[in-house]
């Protein structure tokens, strides 16, 4: 409901209207024609011939149009000023008298006698006029104005000719014509502007309450010549001006009513209440009132009272499986071949072998090693390249190794072939000394760079090429390890993560975490809004204790720091060897191989894929389930990563010859990352194929 009430405030006192005298201003436009008047002393135009003994005056006709405007200045004198435009066309001509001319008559014939010829000079000009001045009344209505005038030249052209008058009959020989000399074009050498002097009078005629008509006789003469030569310009114009006066207005009254209503509006964010004008609207009418304008003004305003009001911010989470009705994870016997990177990372700029992150043993633990006792664990089994590769050239004593030392090439490594070859011996060392290896079975290289190098441009690739490679003259040496122990395996081996929030704010952050008895299965964190869906592998041996709940949560936060969270929830299955069995569910032996060291940026399969894929077939039952995952490690655009990690499953099924069955192909690219990516070996391990037989057991 709009509370309405005034606040008249008056202005002035209503009394009488009386014209005021003293006007504030006068404007007005003038127009007139009359003579235009040269004075000139030159012979001829710079650069223009002519024979012409000299002109010395001329004259034509021009229209002036100007607007004007004055103001008081002194009780008796007005500023004043114009601007128009003016034309000062006009001719000037001279007369003279020729002995001894080379004539043709009518018939033909020449003769050579006295002429008489006209000289004429014709100027078309133009010129905006600007002229300032005072002006003055006295006697009642007579006028007065005197100025300074500028006048830039917007026309300046001419036309000149010398016109045989005196015989007629007869043409110039030369020309043949009574006309010769004749030219046109820019006046030559005019200056910008012409500057002068105006003088005008004139009689008020009024019409009306603040109109008047002025008969005005005007003149004006300017100081500069027209060219280089002397030729200065005047003019004289009779016309008329129009003029309106004005004065100033009589104060009005005024009052002002003020309409105002107020709103309660709930605000997001706001921490206190307050009130603000949210709109304002003015209109004013005019009345009268004796003789007198009266503004009457209307002011409509709407206020907000602002409360605080706090924002909805719904997150909602699912826990989604891709194709299966259920998560079941099942206890398994499995089998798996470990493979071994031959490379030993080094520290930059060093050649300590106990810098590395390899195992060392002392030569009294070395005798009680056993690489089959190794967890199947990839990075555990790496860290003991040295030992597993010292404990076959025992039991291979035909084998030869070669360890090549290489450098990154740059920085304190650059050219550094003295560091390269300090990191081999110091393998070699390790070799004699714990796994007493004679030398003469181990020979040292070095180089620069490794054969194939990582990218030297980037960190990454630069630590990856600060190596000692091992390569051996029997494939035994460097063969993957062959490990089988109880595993677990869950189906489906993916799970969706599938999130949405509704806010009435920005998003600052949120938080997504999959958990299972207090241990974190995934996680991850972003700014703004959460992925619509996000792929996460499930990690089946985190899985066998405890309940069967997978629990999923996800955080949110604007950006005015409101928080909230949702959960799912996701139930599972367990089966155990002995379950499977009691209830008939059957079994399956999982056997695991890796392929790994492709090329940078290439699908195409090396000598050492080649000889473990004879292997692989061996192992493939009838009803055996083959499943190729392809990974890479974080390095280029995830979208091509996944494309080139397909090419290199598809090449990997098409060696092993498998015919009448598709195998089950997952190209994984970086989204997973198999190994920790912040080091050189893990993300060797992580450019790999990853072959799983699921064979089942009767």
């Amino acid at each position: 409901m709009w509370v309405w009430y005034s606040c008249v405030c008056l202005w002035g006192v209503i009394g009488a209207v009386a014209q005021p005298t003293q006007p504030v201003m006068r404007w007005g436009i003038m127009s007139g024609y009359g003579a235009n008047l040269y004075s000139a002393q030159f012979q001829q135009l710079p650069g223009i011939p002519s024979c012409c003994p000299g002109f010395d005056g001329g004259r034509g006709t021009g229209v002036a149009v100007s607007l004007l405007a004055e103001a008081p200045w002194l009780p008796y004198a007005w500023l004043s000023g114009q601007l128009g435009y003016w034309t000062l066309s006009g001719d000037l001509w001279k007369q003279e008298r020729i002995g001894n001319v080379a004539l043709i008559g009518a018939q033909g014939d020449t003769v050579v006698r006295a002429a008489e010829v006209e000289h004429t000079l014709q100027a078309l000009l133009g010129a905006i006029a600007a002229d300032l001045g005072i002006s003055s009344r006295f006697f009642g209505r007579f006028t007065a104005r005197l100025g300074l005038t500028l006048g830039v030249l917007l026309q300046r052209y001419f036309r000149q000719h010398e016109q045989l008058v005196v015989p007629e009959g007869f043409v110039f020989a030369v020309e043949g014509s009574r006309r010769r000399n004749e030219y046109e074009g820019t006046i030559p050498n005019t200056p910008l502007a012409l500057l002068g002097a105006s003088f005008a009078v004139g009689y008020s005629l009024p019409v009306g309450q603040a109109w008047e008509l002025v008969p005005t006789l005007h003149y004006a003469i300017f100081l500069n010549n027209l060219s280089s030569v002397s030729w200065k310009p005047s003019a004289l114009r009779f016309g008329a001006t129009v003029l309106y006066t004005v004065y100033p207005p009589l104060e009005p009254l005024r009052d002002t009513v003020y309409l105002r209503d107020t709103t309660t509006v709930a605000i997001i964010g706001l921490t206190q209440e307050t009130v603000v004008l949210h709109s304002r609207h003015r209109r004013t009418d005019t009345l009268m009132a004796e003789g007198r304008a009266w503004y009457r003004t209307t002011v409509k305003e709407t206020w907000h009272r602002r409360v605080p009001k706090p924002p909805i911010l719904l997150p909602k989470v699912d826990l989604a499986l891709p194709d299966a009705s259920a998560l079941v994870v099942e206890e398994l016997e499995q089998e798996e071949a470990l493979p071994l990177l031959p490379y030993i990372f080094f520290p930059e700029g060093s050649a300590e072998l106990e810098q590395t992150r390899m195992r060392l043993l002392t030569p009294q633990e070395a005798e009680g090693f056993d690489e089959h006792r190794l967890p199947i664990n990839t990075l555990q089994v790496y860290y003991h390249l040295l030992n597993v590769v010292g404990k076959r050239l025992q039991r291979f004593p035909a084998a030869e190794l070669t360890i090549t030392g290489c450098v990154n090439n740059v920085g304190v490594e650059f050219n550094n072939v003295g560091l390269a070859r300090r990191r081999a011996e110091a393998v070699r060392d390790y070799f004699v000394r714990v796994w007493n290896i004679e030398p003469r079975r181990v020979q040292v290289r070095a180089r620069l760079l490794p054969e194939v190098p990582s990218n030297p441009e980037v960190p990454d690739g630069r630590e990856e090429n600060q190596r000692v490679e091992l390569s051996a003259n029997l494939p035994e040496i460097l063969a993957p390890l062959f490990l089988a122990e109880v595993g677990y395996v869950a189906t489906p081996a993916m799970l969706y993560l599938r999130s949405a929030v509704q806010a009435e704010t920005t998003l600052a952050r949120w938080q997504l975490a999959v958990t299972h008895g207090g241990e974190v299965l995934y996680s991850r964190q972003g700014e703004g809004v959460p992925p619509l869906e996000t792929a996460f592998r499930v990690r089946p041996e985190l899985l066998v204790r405890g309940d069967s709940i997978i629990q999923a949560n996800l955080q949110v936060w604007d950006v005015l720091g409101t928080e909230s969270t949702a959960q799912a929830s996701l139930s599972f299955r367990r089966l155990s060897l002995r379950q499977k069995r009691a209830e008939r569910v059957g079994d399956e032996r999982r056997e695991r191989f890796a392929l790994m060291l492709f090329e940078y940026d290439k699908a195409t399969l090396t000598k050492d894929h080649r000889r473990l894929l004879p292997l692989i077939r061996q192992r493939l039952l009838p009803r055996t389930r083959v499943i190729i995952s392809g990974y890479t490690d974080r390095t280029g655009d995830p979208v091509y990563n996944k494309r080139l990690s397909e090419q290199r499953c598809r090449a990997v099924w098409q060696a092993l010859g498998i015919r009448g069955k598709e195998p089950e192909v997952r190209a994984i690219g970086n989204d997973i990352l198999l190994y920790p990516n912040d080091l050189p070996e893990g993300r060797a391990y992580s450019r790999t194929v990853l072959i799983e037989l699921l064979s089942p057991v009767e």
